[in-house]
């Protein structure tokens, strides 16, 4: 399994790439931003002209895009990966997407004959480095062991395709509000004349420093910290709606989101959005 194709070149697939030319592997790489590819080109990756192309050239595919519709156009539009897909293929899908996506792309893949499992990352845990929640079967699970080993620290299968995506949503809903309510808290200390830092100064409550320093800049490129919140428990509570999942703290979460996107600045992560807003609700901003 040396040959890798890799849709998508963004932060994670960045990461990808680099512990995939660190190994040795043969990497194609395809994105819709020319600068992205062209910088994976100078290290060392072959250039694709559409995910079909991606196809031919490779056995293993990894897709690292930033939802739910990316995905549907890398597999089924125009040039899109299905078109190439034979038995020889494994499809890793990295992207946070519903979960019912998962479940189509390995339908249609099924249909080639190919193999395809979910493996949404996370970079939160305490643990050191990033870690792959995967979903689908444990023959495919077992075929991608080898990449896997290579682009992340460490992988666990969750169970069946989907199911590794409602775990990654369910981790996105404990990461958002976890830094909702901390922010809501530096801001009540501020608000109200008392300096937050003891929280971690003293008691070493390990709420993000960015709420202390106000470095408000994004920590990773693409969608940003923001929109990918937004976008992942959003995710969440459709899932919820459609199988009539009560979530009442993530809805308020969700709302809180939805009500800071317009006003947090492009530059800026979910930190500075979070606190603004708790801030513009005060009258202190």
């Amino acid at each position: 399994m040396q040959d890798v194709g890799l849709i998508g070149a963004g932060y994670i697939g960045k990461l990808f790439l680099d512990e995939l030319l660190e190994a040795d592997r043969d990497v194609t790489v395809f994105d819709i931003d020319e600068e992205q590819v062209a910088a994976a080109t100078e290290k060392g990756a072959t250039e694709a002209a559409s995910p079909a192309e991606i196809g031919r050239a490779t056995d293993t595919v990894i897709m690292a895009v930033p939802g739910t519709p990316e995905v549907e156009a890398t597999m089924t539009g125009p040039d899109g990966l299905l078109d190439s897909l034979e038995e020889r293929h494994l499809v890793i899908d990295v992207t946070t997407t519903l979960p019912e996506t998962s479940i189509a792309c390995e339908e249609m893949c099924e249909e080639r004959g190919a193999r395809f499992i979910e493996a949404p990352i996370t970079g939160g845990s305490p643990r050191e480095g990033y870690h792959m929640m995967v979903g689908g079967s444990e023959a495919n699970y077992e075929s991608a062991e080898d990449v896997l080993d290579v682009i992340c620290a460490d992988h666990a299968r969750i169970g069946d395709t989907g199911d590794a995506t409602i775990f990654k949503l369910a981790l996105q809903m404990r990461y958002a509000g976890h830094h909702a309510i901390d922010a809501e808290i530096v801001e009540f200390c501020r608000d109200n004349g008392v300096d937050p830092s003891p929280l971690n100064d003293f008691l070493e409550m390990g709420v993000w420093e960015k709420y202390f320093t106000e470095d408000f800049s994004q920590d990773i490129e693409g969608l940003g910290g923001l929109a990918i919140w937004h976008k992942d428990i959003g995710y969440a509570h459709q899932v919820a709606t459609e199988h009539d999942t009560a979530l009442p703290l993530n809805s308020v979460v969700h709302e809180a989101y939805k009500a800071i996107t317009p006003r947090a600045g492009r530059e800026e992560g979910h930190a500075a959005g979070l606190i603004e807003y708790w801030q513009w609700l005060n009258d202190s901003s």
